[in-house]
């Protein structure tokens, strides 16, 4: 049976979207033909996924499920134009249309709230290879077995009732109460992760804020990659790098700042521009380098991009809802 084919090569960036911080359960392989293979785990599936010139092909498994799955995953089912128009509407931004010139292509993936709330707490004053190393050594240790190679990532029952040398064992150091306190609360029915969804995001955003080992850049990427709600803005140390470099000429800010900046500026896409600041600062910005500013744009180029502002503003809204307009 043929790979099966996904989507157009020229919106989805496969190798930056994976490469973007919000996951931390891909690899890349090189093939017998010598072609790079993205291998990775995704629920109960072993995906293997390859981007070429004529698109994104699902190599394995090739069923029918497995594409589903991974056209969601992907974002590639959203309404409204998908990455195009949102990177449309991010260009109106003059500063983020010259960093969208270097990072085109990146989809904020959809993920289990739960496999995410657990990877951002093990991300706390971490770094991704790390994070990695410890979310595949839970999986190894308390998941189910997929392949030869492979293991799902532990349900919070079995993770709520792991023994202190096993989490030793993954490196989780300081984390290790709070993820097994976090998985605690989800066995036992008292943080259902279901009903943050469909809160707004300031109330869901206070919930998680409660939840053992949640700070507010967590609590952000929780809502951002694992609960749909594009209007959220995490700050890490690379945005914090980029908005003070980009946006105020390099006099620090305070994080809480950047994120309410981030919020204003960017709106219901906030998350978005947030990935592509991320994947930018870490290639472009890192100590002593100098960010180039962008050119200026024609009043045509502005007219599109303020066209693709409004298209991409009305879709995610319904998932970025105000708090103040359900009371």
């Amino acid at each position: 049976m043929p790979a099966v084919w996904l989507a157009d090569p020229g919106a989805l960036h496969l190798e930056r979207t994976l490469a973007s911080g919000q996951t931390f359960r891909w690899r890349w392989e090189t093939s017998a033909d010598g072609g790079n293979t993205a291998l990775g785990v995704v629920g109960r599936y072993v995906l293997r996924l390859r981007h070429d010139e004529r698109g994104l092909w699902l190599l394995s498994p090739r069923t029918a499920a497995a594409r589903r799955l991974l056209i969601d995953y992907l974002g590639l089912a959203r309404p409204g134009g998908g990455i195009r128009t949102i990177e449309a509407a991010l260009a109106g931004d003059a500063i983020l249309a010259g960093v969208l010139a270097h990072t085109r292509g990146i989809a904020v993936l959809a993920q289990d709230p739960w496999e995410i709330l657990i990877s951002f707490i093990i991300s706390a004053n971490n770094n991704i290879p790390k994070i990695g190393r410890s979310i595949e050594c839970l999986a190894r240790a308390l998941g189910e077995r997929l392949s030869e190679e492979a293991w799902a990532f532990p349900s919070p029952e079995r993770l709520a009732g792991a023994d202190r040398p096993t989490l030793a064992a993954c490196l989780l150091g300081y984390r290790a109460p709070y993820v097994r306190d976090t998985a605690r609360l989800v066995a036992d029915g008292r943080l259902n992760l279901s009903d943050l969804r469909g809160m707004c995001l300031e109330d869901a955003r206070h919930r998680l804020l409660s939840v053992p080992g949640v700070g507010e850049k967590v609590a952000d990427c929780v809502l951002l990659f694992g609960l749909d709600q594009a209007g959220a803005f995490p700050v890490d140390i690379w945005v914090q790098r980029a908005v003070e470099r980009l946006y105020f000429r390099g006099r620090p800010r305070p994080l809480r700042e950047i994120r309410y900046f981030g919020r204003a500026r960017f709106g219901p896409l906030a998350g978005y521009a947030q990935q592509h600041l991320f994947a930018y600062a870490r290639s472009h910005l890192r100590d002593g380098a100098r960010p180039r500013r962008p050119p200026a744009k024609s009043s045509d180029q502005r007219l599109i991009a303020a066209k693709a502002w409004s298209q991409a503003s009305n879709v995610r809204s319904t998932s970025a809802s105000v708090c103040a307009s359900e009371r």
